[in-house]
């Protein structure tokens, strides 16, 4: 007979941190929405690589999410790269559109709350198995 082997639970942190990325692609998939409508209105070369931009780093949070359980380093340094990418583009986007305030930058908390939820030693040895 097989015996059951009992796998170390996710911590709280990896669980919190998949929570965020799972409701960013969610906010993305509705933001993808409203960007191909509102860019039937205003098409510009500008607008298209916007999209362009929201469309590949929701696909790929995706499927981050989606590899989340073989638990693999590639997967945590992966979320943490992109989750860098994220706020440093919202960073950007923010400083051309000339919107610096500190209202505004408070959507860069959740990208950055997942880096350092990842950054975790727990999140670490569950990663590493």
């Amino acid at each position: 007979m097989t015996e059951a082997i009992q796998a170390e639970p996710m911590p709280a942190a990896v669980r919190a941190a998949r929570f965020i990325m799972t409701l960013d692609v969610a906010f993305g998939l509705v933001g993808i929405g409203v960007m191909i409508i509102v860019g039937a209105v205003a098409f510009s070369p500008a607008y298209v690589l916007l999209l362009l931009y929201v469309v590949s780093t929701t696909a790929l949070m995706g499927w981050l999410i989606s590899r989340w359980q073989s638990r693999k380093k590639a997967v945590r340094w992966g979320a943490v790269a992109l989750e860098l990418v994220l706020s440093g583009g919202g960073l950007v986007v923010k400083a051309v559109d000339g919107d610096l305030r500190w209202t505004a930058l408070l959507g860069l908390v959740l990208p950055l709350a997942v880096v350092v939820l990842l950054l975790t030693p727990a999140a670490g040895r569950w990663f590493d198995r």
